[in-house]
C-alpha cells in the first residue's frame, strides 16, 4: 500500500503533541551536538573555512531538520494508532533530493579541498570574509547560490504545507509526501549549475604595488594584491617568466630576495635591468605583471 489511513480519528490535541515531540528531537539532537562540539550556536553547523555560511552546507542542514521533524511527527501519528513499526514508504524522489543535498555539500567541500591543496586558492581571513548564503567571496550576489537556494526553499515549503494538508483532517495519512518530478529536476539543475560554478572558478592572482620599485641583488621584496592562495602545489613566482624562490607567501603578500644570478639558464644580468614579476597559480592561470629595476 502507498497509503496508510489512520483508521480512528486523531484529535487536534494529540496532533499538536506529535509536532511538540519532533521539536523535542530535533531539539536534543542540537544539543548532542553542541555538547560534542562545545559550539552552542547552530550556525557554526553551516559555516564554512571563511567563518561565513556555507550555501551547500545550508541546505543540506534544512533538508534534515524538514525531513527528520515530519518523519517523527507522522510516526508519534501512527503510533497513537498502534503502529509502531517505522515508515518504510519513503518516496523515491524524496530520497534523491536528500541524495542532491549530500551530494552537493560533499562535492564542495572536496572541490575546496582540492583547490588549498594544489595552492590554487586558500583560507581567507574570517575577519575579512565577505561570502554568504546568497554571495561570493568577493560579496556580489551569485546567481548560483541564489537559484539553489531558491528552488530548495520552494520544495521545503510545499513539501511542508503537504504535511500540515495530511495533519488537518480527522484522519491524517501517516505518509512522507513525494517531491514533484518537475521539480525535483529544477533543484538537479541548480545544484549542478552550483558545482560546476565552483569547478571553474578560481581566482585570478592580481598584483597592487611592490616596495621597493627598484632593488640591488640579493635585496628582499615585498609585492601586495590578492588571490595569490598558498603558495603550495605548482604555484610560482615568475620573473621574466622564469620561476624564482619566495620568502613568504600568502594570500595578499609575497616576499622574496633578488636573485644573485639571473634565473634564465645561460644569460647574465645586464644591471641595471628592468624585469616583469607574476605570478603563476598553475594550469594557465595568471594574473597581471608588474615591472622591477634590479640596480648594481
Amino acid at each position: 500500500m502507498h497509503e496508510l489511513v489512520l483508521a480512528s480519528q486523531v484529535t487536534s490535541g494529540w496532533k499538536w503533541i506529535a509536532g511538540l515531540i519532533a521539536i523535542g528531537v530535533l531539539v536534543l539532537l542540537y544539543l548532542v551536538v553542541a555538547i560534542a562540539r562545545n559550539a552552542w550556536n547552530p550556525l557554526k553547523l553551516v559555516e564554512g573555512a571563511d567563518g561565513q555560511s556555507s550555501t551547500s552546507k545550508f541546505q543540506w542542514f534544512v533538508w534534515l531538520v524538514v525531513v527528520l521533524f515530519s518523519y517523527v511527527f507522522l510516526w508519534v501519528l501512527r503510533a497513537r494508532q498502534g503502529h509502531y513499526g517505522a515508515i518504510t514508504n519513503v518516496p523515491t524522489n524524496l530520497l534523491t533530493v536528500l541524495g542532491f543535498s549530500t551530494v552537493t555539500a560533499v562535492g564542495a567541500k572536496g572541490i575546496t579541498v582540492a583547490y588549498l591543496k594544489n595552492g590554487s586558492t586558500s583560507k581567507p581571513d574570517p575577519a575579512s570574509a565577505k561570502g554568504g548564503l546568497l554571495v561570493d567571496d568577493s560579496g556580489v550576489p551569485e546567481l548560483a547560490k541564489i537559484q539553489m537556494i531558491g528552488f530548495t526553499f520552494v520544495a521545503i515549503l510545499i513539501f511542508l504545507a503537504d504535511i500540515l494538508h495530511q495533519a488537518r483532517g480527522g484522519h491524517p495519512m501517516a505518509q512522507l509526501p513525494n517531491i514533484d518530478s518537475s521539480l525535483l529536476v529544477l533543484m538537479g539543475i541548480s545544484q549542478g549549475g552550483y558545482l560546476g560554478k565552483k569547478l571553474v572558478t578560481i581566482s585570478t592572482p592580481f598584483i597592487n604595488t611592490i616596495a621597493p620599485t627598484t632593488a640591488g641583488l640579493g635585496a628582499t621584496v615585498t609585492i601586495d594584491g590578492g588571490s595569490f592562495g598558498s603558495g603550495a602545489g605548482t604555484s610560482r613566482l615568475l620573473l621574466d617568466n622564469n620561476p624564482i624562490k619566495t620568502t613568504s607567501w600568502t594570500d595578499t603578500e609575497i616576499t622574496f630576495e633578488v636573485p644573485r644570478q639571473y634565473p634564465h639558464a645561460g644569460a647574465n644580468w645586464a644591471l641595471p635591468q628592468v624585469v616583469r614579476l607574476g605570478v603563476d597559480l598553475g594550469g594557465g592561470t595568471r594574473g597581471n605583471e608588474v615591472t622591477l629595476t634590479v640596480s648594481p
